[in-house]
């Protein structure tokens, strides 16, 4: 077996090894989207926002799906390489192929989504505090606004004449979860819920959760764009070591 050759075969190993690492780890982030308990409370408020499918979760399962593709690609390039076969290393340059695009349509989606969304958050928003603010929902909103530090969907004013409000007393503008903690305890509550400047939290949520959005979305596109490096190398290391097996072949 030739010089070149043999480097293609170790390195192909090299790059598989490192491909089903990235697959695991694909694997991993797409779990951690769907079970983290945290993420379901802000994709569910997302989603009451937008009137739009979960973007996270339909980002999940498509990371899970490549995730578990990974292995099977893995395996055709090692068994590729070890028996020196055209024909699997053949379906390994089409399975990288098929993996490239699919992360290509996939960072497509994230692109369109961001785009999208901080527009029908503007409103979405303020409807969800206006008309679904009460039960699992209110939780929701009660969770997401205490982790993120802001209150309402613009702002503080949201909670005006919606259907929560004509619940309250006349002096209660806010609810609890927007009163600022110091060392994890409300200044003053009393004065919190009446709105009083300097005792709740002035950023709104529409804000935080594009902030929120905009880094999670910065890991998807992390790892996309990391293991679309590693498929180019593994891509040219295939195609260099299949096209000297016959090469080496008529040598010998």
């Amino acid at each position: 077996m030739g010089f070149f050759s043999s480097c293609s075969r170790a390195l192909l190993f090299i790059f598989n090894f490192i491909f089903w690492l990235s697959g695991a780890a694909i694997l991993g982030v797409g779990i951690w989207i769907l079970v983290d308990p945290q993420l379901k409370d802000y994709m569910k408020l997302i989603k009451d926002g937008t009137q739009d499918e979960e973007f996270l979760k339909t980002s999940a399962y498509i990371l899970i799906g490549f995730g578990s593709f990974v292995f099977l690609v893995g395996f055709c390039g090692c068994c590729g390489a070890i028996r020196g076969s055209k024909c699997l290393l053949g379906f390994y340059i089409f399975f990288l192929v098929v993996v490239f695009a699919g992360e290509l349509a996939a960072g497509i989606y994230v692109a369109v989504f961001k785009n999208d969304i901080d527009s029908k958050l503007k409103t979405g928003l303020v409807d969800s505090i206006k008309k679904n603010y009460k039960g699992d929902m209110q939780t929701t909103w009660d969770l997401v606004q205490k982790e993120l530090k802001c209150c309402g969907g613009d702002d503080y004013k949201d909670y005006q004449n919606s259907t929560w409000s004509h619940e309250q007393s006349s002096d209660v503008k806010i609810p609890e979860s927007c009163c600022e903690l110091v060392n994890g305890v409300d200044r003053n509550k009393t004065l919190c819920m009446e709105a009083t400047a300097g005792y709740f939290y002035t950023k709104g949520c529409r804000e935080a959760l594009l902030d929120w959005v905009n880094s999670h979305s910065a890991i998807l596109i992390g790892v996309g764009c990391g293991i679309a490096g590693l498929e180019i190398i593994g891509l040219i290391c295939a195609i260099c070591f299949c096209r000297h097996i016959d090469k080496d072949k008529y040598e010998s």
